[in-house]
């Protein structure tokens, strides 16, 4: 199986939130993009948050901009057959710790996922007291509705 490389992450220089992800689906690797396969409810739970549109690359970059948020993943590069985050292995970390002391207005981190969660538990300890897990906005995640989803984030994104 081939290695797979990640992307870099979206900052603004004024970012409070990182978003972690655990590594870009097949679809998202493809179309180059965060959470692009369409099934993923990650860009609907933002616009329903913020009420700004996502349909468009530059849409997505102004939605995230808006809101303050930063967004990478937590792996660099791995081993994955398929998209399913069971099936990361090999995992090689993204430089989460560069990245805060480069952005040192990011106070809080989320986790979209327990795999993302899981990771940086195990490459950055010193990071989990600042950080709060919610659940993947993956379609595979079925046991959470999108209006369940919406509710979740909004706790975490909105209690600034």
């Amino acid at each position: 199986m081939e290695r797979i490389i990640g992307f870099e992450p979206i900052v603004h220089g004024d970012d409070t939130i990182l978003i972690l992800g655990s590594m870009p689906s097949e679809e998202s690797l493809k179309q180059n993009m965060y959470y692009a396969n369409k099934t993923n409810r990650f860009w609907k739970i933002l616009t329903s948050l913020y009420q700004r549109p996502s349909n468009t690359l530059e849409e997505k970059f102004a939605l995230l901009e808006y809101a303050h948020i930063a967004l990478w993943d937590i792996c660099h590069s791995c081993v994955r057959q398929t998209s399913a985050d069971a099936k990361i292995r090999d995992v090689m970390a993204n430089d989460i710790d560069s990245l805060l002391q480069k952005n040192p207005s990011i106070q809080r981190i989320i986790c979209n996922g327990k795999t993302s969660y899981h990771n940086l538990c195990h490459f950055f300890p010193q990071l989990i007291e600042k950080t709060i897990v919610c659940p993947s906005t993956s379609a595979a995640n079925a046991k959470f509705s999108l209006e369940d989803l919406i509710y979740e984030y909004e706790r975490v994104l909105k209690n600034e």
